[in-house]
């Protein structure tokens, strides 16, 4: 799981948890999430602290561990994979993907990369790679132009070490 070492500078933790299946397939399904061989998951929310309460809105970043029966398992989830609002909220607690959210899969190695650009102006990207039997994501999310695909990869990396 990501710690202060995993993020950059300035972020604090503001909620963390365990997740059941049920709850990290309110939108596909738990039978389909147990059918892929989930057993539960893990999450921590992050957001970036701001001296101001005006202008851009924080960077928010979601680490997240998925537990499978084992590595095969956990390699076929993210190789299969949708490139899909509801599939990609299995990895990301809490965050809801609004309506009309752009969907952009992007070329990252070891891992898979998303960009989600949401109506609102925002931009997320969602990193995801298995590891053993886990599956470990990074949703790292801000303005335009704040955030990007290698900030996420490199949480990712340094949450699997």
């Amino acid at each position: 799981m990501c710690d202060d070492a995993d993020l950059p500078e300035g972020f604090e933790r503001l909620t963390f948890g365990n997740l059941s299946r049920s709850e990290l397939g309110r939108e596909v399904g738990a039978a389909s999430l147990e059918a892929a061989g989930v057993e539960g998951g893990y999450f921590a929310y992050w957001k970036e602290r701001r001296d101001s309460l005006e202008g851009d809105p924080a960077i928010e970043v979601v680490c997240q561990v998925v537990a499978f029966g084992d590595g095969g398992e956990a390699s076929r989830f993210v190789a299969e994979l949708p490139p899909d609002a509801a599939w990609l909220s299995v990895t990301v607690a809490g965050i809801a993907l609004a309506e009309g959210t752009g969907l952009t899969e992007l070329a990252a190695q070891g891992a898979r990369a998303f960009r989600l650009d949401e109506p609102d102006g925002r931009v997320r990207y969602a990193v995801v790679a298995a590891r053993d039997r886990f599956v470990l994501s990074v949703h790292l999310g801000g303005p335009a132009g704040e955030v990007s695909v290698v900030e996420a990869a490199a949480i990712l990396e340094a949450m699997g070490r």
